[in-house]
């Protein structure tokens, strides 16, 4: 007996974008934030592991094509350092401005960008959606 296959199509993926977009209550993940945290990004991670004095900030959001069309949410902000200068290591998506409301939808970590205060960093964090 053949194994039971069972794959997201080309449109699923522009649906779960689309939702996303869409979402309701205010709950799109597109309130970015940045911090100094290390420790790589785990699944059952629910804030930022040192995040930064500034507040978080309110993303574009868009679907783009990576393989196929709608396949990818991208999000893309800017957030000036205001808290005298770091090396900024992480960021992540959540669904509200503030920690007490807002869940955490997306957290990465890579090398430092050292910011002096007044600086500013633009993310563009991309979330490909794949049938893998």
């Amino acid at each position: 007996m053949a194994a039971d296959v069972v794959k997201v199509v080309d449109q699923g993926m522009e649906i779960t974008t689309d939702r996303l977009l869409d979402a309701p209550n205010g709950n799109q993940p597109q309130w970015i934030d940045m911090g100094t945290g290390a420790t790589p990004a785990a699944d059952a991670d629910t804030v930022l592991e040192t995040p930064g004095g500034e507040a978080r900030t309110v993303g574009v959001m868009t679907q783009e094509l990576t393989s196929v069309a709608d396949d990818t949410l991208q999000v893309v902000g800017e957030i000036v350092e205001a808290d005298g200068g770091a090396a900024i290591t992480e960021c992540g998506l959540f669904t509200h401005l503030t920690s007490t409301t807002g869940f955490l939808y997306l957290r990465a970590t890579f090398d430092p960008i050292n910011l002096l205060d007044g600086n500013s960093i633009e993310f563009t964090i991309q979330v490909k959606y794949d049938q893998g």
